[in-house]
Protein backbone atom coordinates (compact mmCIF):
# COMPACT_ATOMS: atom_id res chain seq x y z
CA UNK A 1 0.00 0.00 0.00
CA UNK A 2 1.57 3.41 -1.03
CA UNK A 3 1.97 6.07 1.06
CA UNK A 4 -0.92 8.78 1.40
CA UNK A 5 0.32 11.83 -0.10
CA UNK A 6 2.39 9.27 -2.63
CA UNK A 7 -1.00 8.45 -4.04
CA UNK A 8 -2.55 12.17 -4.52
CA UNK A 9 0.68 13.58 -5.93
CA UNK A 10 1.23 10.93 -8.40
CA UNK A 11 -2.21 9.48 -9.31
CA UNK A 12 -2.33 10.48 -13.29
CA UNK A 13 -5.62 10.50 -15.69
CA UNK A 14 -4.68 7.43 -17.94
CA UNK A 15 -5.83 6.80 -21.44
CA UNK A 16 -4.09 4.06 -22.58
CA UNK A 17 -4.26 0.67 -20.89
CA UNK A 18 -2.59 -2.54 -20.63
CA UNK A 19 -5.35 -5.02 -22.41
CA UNK A 20 -3.59 -8.38 -20.65
CA UNK A 21 -4.58 -7.66 -16.93
CA UNK A 22 -7.75 -7.84 -15.67
CA UNK A 23 -8.70 -7.30 -12.20
CA UNK A 24 -10.68 -9.31 -10.50
CA UNK A 25 -13.97 -8.91 -9.76
CA UNK A 26 -13.50 -9.75 -5.96
CA UNK A 27 -10.90 -7.00 -5.97
CA UNK A 28 -13.05 -4.53 -7.86
CA UNK A 29 -15.49 -4.78 -5.49
CA UNK A 30 -12.96 -4.24 -2.60
CA UNK A 31 -12.38 -0.78 -3.56
CA UNK A 32 -16.10 -0.46 -4.15
CA UNK A 33 -16.68 -1.33 -0.38
CA UNK A 34 -13.60 1.19 0.04
CA UNK A 35 -14.92 3.84 -1.62
CA UNK A 36 -18.06 3.87 -0.20
CA UNK A 37 -16.40 4.82 3.31
CA UNK A 38 -16.57 8.38 1.37
CA UNK A 39 -19.00 10.92 3.33
CA UNK A 40 -22.21 12.11 1.58
CA UNK A 41 -25.30 14.10 2.67
CA UNK A 42 -27.10 12.87 5.62
CA UNK A 43 -25.46 9.72 4.96
CA UNK A 44 -27.75 8.37 2.18
CA UNK A 45 -25.09 7.11 -0.08
CA UNK A 46 -26.28 8.10 -3.09
CA UNK A 47 -23.99 6.49 -5.37
CA UNK A 48 -24.82 2.76 -7.58
CA UNK A 49 -22.79 1.38 -9.98
CA UNK A 50 -22.43 -1.11 -12.85
CA UNK A 51 -19.16 -2.32 -13.52
CA UNK A 52 -18.74 -2.91 -17.11
CA UNK A 53 -15.64 -5.61 -17.31
CA UNK A 54 -16.92 -8.18 -20.72
CA UNK A 55 -16.60 -7.58 -24.25
CA UNK A 56 -20.41 -7.51 -24.79
CA UNK A 57 -21.01 -5.16 -21.53
CA UNK A 58 -18.03 -3.06 -23.53
CA UNK A 59 -19.72 -3.08 -26.92
CA UNK A 60 -23.01 -1.53 -25.26
CA UNK A 61 -21.18 1.13 -23.40
CA UNK A 62 -19.00 1.97 -26.29
CA UNK A 63 -22.17 3.33 -28.01
CA UNK A 64 -22.45 6.35 -25.26
CA UNK A 65 -18.68 6.52 -24.14
CA UNK A 66 -16.96 9.14 -26.77
CA UNK A 67 -13.60 7.52 -24.90
CA UNK A 68 -13.05 5.00 -27.25
CA UNK A 69 -9.26 3.96 -26.45
CA UNK A 70 -10.03 3.79 -22.31
CA UNK A 71 -13.56 1.78 -22.91
CA UNK A 72 -11.94 -0.88 -25.21
CA UNK A 73 -8.53 -1.29 -23.06
CA UNK A 74 -9.41 -1.01 -19.73
CA UNK A 75 -9.87 -3.67 -17.12
CA UNK A 76 -13.43 -2.48 -16.69
CA UNK A 77 -15.14 0.61 -16.56
CA UNK A 78 -17.68 1.85 -14.19
CA UNK A 79 -20.85 3.81 -14.59
CA UNK A 80 -21.34 5.63 -11.89
CA UNK A 81 -25.13 6.57 -11.31
CA UNK A 82 -27.01 8.53 -9.00
CA UNK A 83 -30.08 7.69 -7.42
CA UNK A 84 -32.25 10.11 -6.56
CA UNK A 85 -34.81 7.84 -4.16
CA UNK A 86 -32.00 7.78 -1.64
CA UNK A 87 -34.60 8.08 1.08
CA UNK A 88 -36.20 4.54 0.43
CA UNK A 89 -32.55 2.99 1.89
CA UNK A 90 -33.50 5.16 5.16
CA UNK A 91 -34.25 1.78 7.28
CA UNK A 92 -31.52 -0.13 5.89
CA UNK A 93 -29.22 2.83 6.56
CA UNK A 94 -30.22 4.00 9.97
CA UNK A 95 -31.42 0.77 11.12
CA UNK A 96 -27.94 -0.77 10.83
CA UNK A 97 -26.84 2.19 12.69
CA UNK A 98 -28.76 0.79 15.94
CA UNK A 99 -28.25 -2.64 15.08
CA UNK A 100 -24.58 -1.56 15.26
CA UNK A 101 -24.91 0.67 18.53
CA UNK A 102 -24.30 3.92 16.91
CA UNK A 103 -27.73 5.40 17.62
CA UNK A 104 -30.74 4.46 19.53
CA UNK A 105 -34.05 3.42 17.82
CA UNK A 106 -35.66 6.47 19.38
CA UNK A 107 -32.83 8.80 17.83
CA UNK A 108 -33.22 7.06 14.18
CA UNK A 109 -37.15 7.57 14.64
CA UNK A 110 -36.85 11.05 15.03
CA UNK A 111 -34.01 11.53 12.48
CA UNK A 112 -36.98 10.25 10.23
CA UNK A 113 -39.53 12.43 10.93
CA UNK A 114 -36.81 15.51 10.48
CA UNK A 115 -35.70 13.81 7.25
CA UNK A 116 -38.98 13.45 5.41
CA UNK A 117 -40.02 17.03 6.04
CA UNK A 118 -36.52 18.25 4.54
CA UNK A 119 -36.93 15.33 1.69
CA UNK A 120 -40.41 16.54 0.82
CA UNK A 121 -39.27 20.42 0.69
CA UNK A 122 -36.54 19.60 -1.59
CA UNK A 123 -36.95 20.01 -5.17
CA UNK A 124 -36.08 17.68 -7.95
CA UNK A 125 -32.98 19.70 -9.24
CA UNK A 126 -31.98 20.12 -5.75
CA UNK A 127 -32.01 16.40 -5.27
CA UNK A 128 -29.77 16.15 -8.22
CA UNK A 129 -27.08 18.83 -7.36
CA UNK A 130 -26.68 16.79 -3.82
CA UNK A 131 -26.20 13.84 -5.49
CA UNK A 132 -23.83 14.68 -8.23
CA UNK A 133 -21.92 16.51 -5.17
CA UNK A 134 -21.91 13.39 -3.12
CA UNK A 135 -20.99 11.40 -5.98
CA UNK A 136 -18.26 13.59 -6.83
CA UNK A 137 -16.79 12.81 -3.53
CA UNK A 138 -16.99 9.34 -3.81
CA UNK A 139 -15.42 9.32 -7.71
CA UNK A 140 -12.03 11.08 -5.95
CA UNK A 141 -12.13 8.48 -3.56
CA UNK A 142 -12.12 5.72 -5.77
CA UNK A 143 -9.96 6.84 -7.65
CA UNK A 144 -7.27 7.50 -5.25
CA UNK A 145 -8.30 3.81 -4.08
CA UNK A 146 -7.19 2.53 -7.22
CA UNK A 147 -4.35 3.94 -7.64
CA UNK A 148 -3.35 3.11 -3.98
CA UNK A 149 -3.80 -0.71 -5.30
CA UNK A 150 -1.77 0.03 -7.99
CA UNK A 151 -3.81 0.46 -10.47
CA UNK A 152 -4.62 3.41 -12.88
CA UNK A 153 -7.99 5.53 -13.76
CA UNK A 154 -9.22 8.15 -15.80
CA UNK A 155 -12.73 10.05 -14.84
CA UNK A 156 -14.80 10.61 -17.75
CA UNK A 157 -17.61 13.23 -18.22
CA UNK A 158 -17.98 12.75 -22.15
CA UNK A 159 -20.36 10.48 -22.73
CA UNK A 160 -24.16 10.17 -23.77
CA UNK A 161 -26.00 10.05 -20.47
CA UNK A 162 -29.56 10.11 -22.13
CA UNK A 163 -27.98 6.74 -24.62
CA UNK A 164 -26.68 5.03 -21.20
CA UNK A 165 -30.34 5.06 -20.07
CA UNK A 166 -31.51 3.09 -22.66
CA UNK A 167 -28.56 0.65 -23.32
CA UNK A 168 -28.95 0.15 -19.74
CA UNK A 169 -32.20 0.42 -18.93
CA UNK A 170 -31.71 2.32 -16.24
CA UNK A 171 -35.12 3.22 -13.65
CA UNK A 172 -35.97 7.42 -13.84
CA UNK A 173 -34.44 7.46 -10.68
CA UNK A 174 -31.13 6.47 -11.29
CA UNK A 175 -28.88 9.16 -13.67
CA UNK A 176 -25.26 8.78 -15.11
CA UNK A 177 -22.89 10.86 -13.45
CA UNK A 178 -19.59 9.86 -14.72
CA UNK A 179 -17.64 6.91 -16.23
CA UNK A 180 -14.45 5.77 -14.72
CA UNK A 181 -12.10 3.56 -16.39
CA UNK A 182 -9.63 1.39 -13.99
CA UNK A 183 -6.96 -0.83 -15.19
CA UNK A 184 -2.81 -1.03 -15.15
CA UNK A 185 -1.41 1.95 -17.53
CA UNK A 186 0.32 0.43 -20.68
CA UNK A 187 1.53 4.40 -21.44
CA UNK A 188 2.21 6.83 -18.93
CA UNK A 189 0.02 9.96 -18.30
CA UNK A 190 0.61 12.90 -19.30
CA UNK A 191 2.00 15.20 -16.73
CA UNK A 192 -0.15 18.15 -15.90
CA UNK A 193 0.18 21.42 -13.97
CA UNK A 194 -1.40 23.06 -11.30
CA UNK A 195 -2.02 26.52 -10.01
CA UNK A 196 -0.70 27.56 -6.40
CA UNK A 197 -2.42 28.05 -3.77
CA UNK A 198 -1.38 31.14 -3.31
CA UNK A 199 -2.79 32.42 -6.29
CA UNK A 200 -6.04 31.13 -5.49
CA UNK A 201 -6.98 32.00 -1.49
CA UNK A 202 -7.98 34.71 0.13
CA UNK A 203 -7.59 35.17 3.66
CA UNK A 204 -10.33 36.91 6.17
Amino acid sequence: MRDFFDVIRNRRSVKYYDESVKIPREEILEMLDEANIAPSSCNFQPWRYIVVDTPEGKEKLGEANFNKTQNDTSSAMIVLLGDLSYFDKFDEIYGSAVEEGHMTEEIKENFRTGLEGMIEATTHETKRELVYFDCGIWTMQFANIVHAKGYDSNIIGGFDRKKISELFELDESLMPVILIAIGKKEKDARPSTRMEAKDLVTFE
